[in-house]
């Protein structure tokens, strides 16, 4: 199975609540009957005290290869319905997606809110060596759940690696990052990790369907 992280900021003239009303009440049915699809999460972000990140779509979907991503988006629903509701909403000048293996954990359905870290490797790192790190039992300190993925080597991609940390609460999220177990998970990327972007986010499952003939 392969996980596909999309990145998106919104059309300038959108309030954050508009672009994320329009994502998750009218983008989402538009997407969610693309054939192939197995899992289409959207991470919509929390107001905190977290910067913005670069963006403010953070798409999450399966599918069983990289094939099968590759039809969907040559689909010609997504190639006609698909673009032009993005239009609508997001900024397609910035952004990017990446094609990513998980390499810790799962979650079949989201409880809590997540705090999802976003990671570029340091030059001459290869993604097996942030997977090794990631994959290391015990990290995310007091999480629920912890899940982690990396870019496919040989693609590539707007990032290298997502953490995800799944928490009870945007309060117990945001007080992690400030634990001593954040700052060890810090300290055994180091060497590894050039960049970093944070989301405090919670999960809207998308329904699939299928599109009809």
């Amino acid at each position: 199975m392969i996980t596909r992280f999309g990145l998106a900021p919104r059309l300038a003239p959108l309030s954050v609540p508009a672009f994320q009303d329009h994502w998750r009440d009218r983008h989402g049915a538009v997407i969610g009957v693309l054939p192939g699809l197995r899992r289409y999460w959207q991470n919509h972000a929390l107001a905190s005290t977290l910067p913005w990140p670069g963006f403010d779509a953070c798409s999450e979907m399966d599918a069983d290869d990289v094939a099968a991503f590759d039809a969907a988006f040559e689909h010609p629903h997504y190639l006609d319905a698909g673009r032009a509701d993005e239009r609508r909403f997001v900024d397609r000048s910035g952004g990017g997606a990446v094609l990513t293996e998980r390499v810790a954990g799962a979650m079949s359905e989201p409880v809590g809110v997540r705090l999802l870290t976003l990671m570029r490797s340091a030059p001459g790192v290869a993604t097996g060596d942030l997977a090794a790190v990631l994959a290391t039992p015990g990290r995310g300190g007091a999480a629920t759940a912890v899940e982690a993925f990396v870019r496919l080597p040989q693609l590539p991609g707007i990032v290298d690696a997502v953490e995800a940390l799944w928490f009870p609460s945007a309060d117990e999220a945001l007080a992690h990052l400030g634990s001593e177990a954040a700052e060890a998970d810090r300290r055994a990327l180091s060497g590894r990790v050039a960049a970093t972007e944070r989301v405090l986010a919670a999960v809207h499952v998308v329904p699939l369907g299928q599109l009809r003939e």
